[in-house]
Order: C-alpha cells, then sequence, then structure tokens
C-alpha cells in the first residue's frame, strides 16, 4: 500500500510534465545564445542574450550577454542572486527549491504555469553516466540524464512543495497547503470525491480561479 501511494504521484508528475519540457534540440542548441533578460535582487531588469548550457545547469548560473557573441559584454550570475530570468520562451522564477531534501536554497524553476499556486519543473542531474540507447530519441535521452520533479508554490503562504511530498498523509497535507481557501481545504481534509490525489491537478486548477476572484 505505501508503495502504491509512493509510485502514483510518480506517474502523475510524468502525465504532467510531459507536454510542458518541449526542448526540441533543433531549437536549443548548447553554446547558442537566445534573446531573454534577468531580473536581479533588486528588481531591475536587464535585456540582452542568454547561453544555453543544459536543462540543469541552467538553473543554477545564468551566463548572459548584453549584446549577442560580444564576449566583452559577458556577465554570469548565480540564480540565487535573481528573481527572474528567461531564455527565448523558457520562463525561470528563483523560488527555494533545488531537488535537495533538507535545505532549500534559491535556484531558478521553470515555470510550467502561473497562478496563486504557480506550478514548476526542477530537472535534477544524473549522478551515474548515462549514454544514449540505440533508436532511443533525443527527448527519451535527455529526459533519463536530467529527471525532473514537479514543484508548486503557493504564492500567498510562500511555501513550496512538490508532487512526492504529498504521497504519504495527502489530505492532511494537501488541505494544510491551500488552508486559506477553507470551502476546497475542507472537501481535501474530508476526502470527498473528486478531491483525493488524483485530482490534485484539477484541485490546484479551482484553487487559482477562485483565487482571481
Amino acid at each position: 500500500m505505501i508503495l502504491k501511494k509512493l509510485l502514483l504521484p510518480l506517474i502523475l508528475l510524468t502525465a504532467f510534465i510531459s507536454f510542458s519540457q518541449e526542448w526540441d534540440p533543433t531549437v536549443y542548441k548548447y553554446g547558442e545564445q537566445y534573446p531573454g533578460y534577468v531580473i536581479d535582487a533588486k528588481g531591475k531588469k536587464i535585456e540582452g542574450f542568454i547561453k544555453y548550457t543544459n536543462r540543469y545547469d541552467l538553473q543554477n548560473t545564468v551566463v548572459f550577454f548584453t549584446e549577442k557573441g560580444n564576449r566583452k559584454t559577458k556577465e554570469k550570475y548565480k540564480a540565487k542572486d535573481l528573481k527572474e530570468y528567461k531564455m527565448a520562451d523558457k520562463l525561470y522564477k528563483c523560488i527555494n527549491y533545488s531537488g535537495g531534501l533538507l535545505k532549500k536554497p534559491i535556484r531558478g524553476n521553470l515555470v510550467i504555469g502561473e497562478g496563486c499556486i504557480t506550478r514548476y519543473v526542477w530537472y535534477n542531474n544524473e549522478t551515474t553516466v548515462v549514454r544514449k540507447n540505440p533508436g532511443e530519441s533525443y527527448e527519451d535521452y535527455m529526459v533519463r540524464k536530467y529527471p525532473s520533479t514537479s514543484v508548486y508554490k503557493n504564492q500567498n503562504s510562500g511555501e513550496v512543495k512538490t508532487m512526492q511530498s504529498f504521497a504519504l498523509g495527502y489530505a492532511k497535507k494537501m488541505s494544510a497547503f491551500i488552508k486559506d481557501n477553507k470551502d476546497l481545504a475542507a472537501k481535501v481534509k474530508g476526502k470527498k470525491k473528486g478531491y483525493r490525489m488524483l485530482a490534485i491537478e484539477a484541485i490546484f486548477d479551482e484553487y487559482n480561479e477562485a483565487c482571481k476572484q
């Protein structure tokens, strides 16, 4: 039973992230510079170009150029020193999540959907050597090399959670995460049909819709 509860979030995670990655290798090429911007800790927005390295490194360090290809305008930013940054169509916001279980240093997380609960993807760096299998697509290879985690931030409370963190004790943890919406939290805590773990994404949609009103 415990194993089933732990595996379920991973299944949901795969379904949710599958449409959101879209790292077309014909578009995103190592070393290329793409239009974008950075917003520093003081809120200053600087427009320019960001060098693509890989999915993991881009969350930690931003290699920025004011002028494309001009090394004299190169600047390296640590994600912890920024509020947000954008490279082409990839928007990153710097939040307290970096893939660790204990310490939560600020890193750039890829935004998948904005709202009072904002959805993100964090890419982990596989520690073992990962080689491309014969016949394997480039994207399938990248998914194995940089396994992803679904991350959520409640903008009202500032709390950050992962999909996996709701696995054990779901009703209690989820109702606490959305506690400022008392009606919705009560439905989750009471384990009402349609508000259980399989409905996480729908619950967040309902929370965000109510938050707009």
